[in-house]
């Protein structure tokens, strides 16, 4: 399962992830779950969701080879976004059976503006923009 992508959205209080793999690495069975971009199709092989981390947490997973699961008690050690992201590589693991070391590319919404209205590959350039507009969104923009 090798050059997956995870795509990552932390906000103040929740982490959003999903992790894709290229459609052209699957089968023809697999084709009905593919998402199209403008440079590639990909399909959805995993999720996770957890929300009200530093109050009541609450945890999803959903995985290709599994269904939905419940929080399941899975949020009972969600302190942080750290202990979020850790839950999660657990489920990866044991829920979906992939390997972290899989992952070639990692992505992260980050709020930006100005003269960027598409997504931008974080250059010395861009992150030095995007620094100059965190106060436009202190809590996403930093990197």
């Amino acid at each position: 399962m090798a050059s997956l992508i995870l795509a990552v959205n932390a906000g103040s209080s929740s982490l959003k992830i999903s992790v894709f793999r290229l459609a052209s690495r699957l089968g023809p069975a697999d084709r009905h779950d593919t998402v199209s971009t403008t440079d590639s199709r990909v399909v959805l092989i995993a999720s996770c969701s957890v929300t009200s981390i530093f109050s009541s947490p609450k945890f999803s997973f959903s995985g290709h080879s599994s269904p939905r699961l419940p929080d399941g008690g899975d949020a009972l050690c969600i302190r942080d976004h750290a202990t979020a992201f850790s839950r999660f590589l657990d489920h990866l693991k044991d829920g979906a059976n992939i390997d972290a070391a899989d992952i070639l590319y990692v992505c992260h919404r980050v709020v930006h503006g100005g003269e960027f209205h598409d997504p931008v590959v974080i250059s010395e350039e861009s992150y030095q923009h995007i620094e100059r507009l965190s106060d436009l969104a202190p809590l996403y923009a930093r990197l």
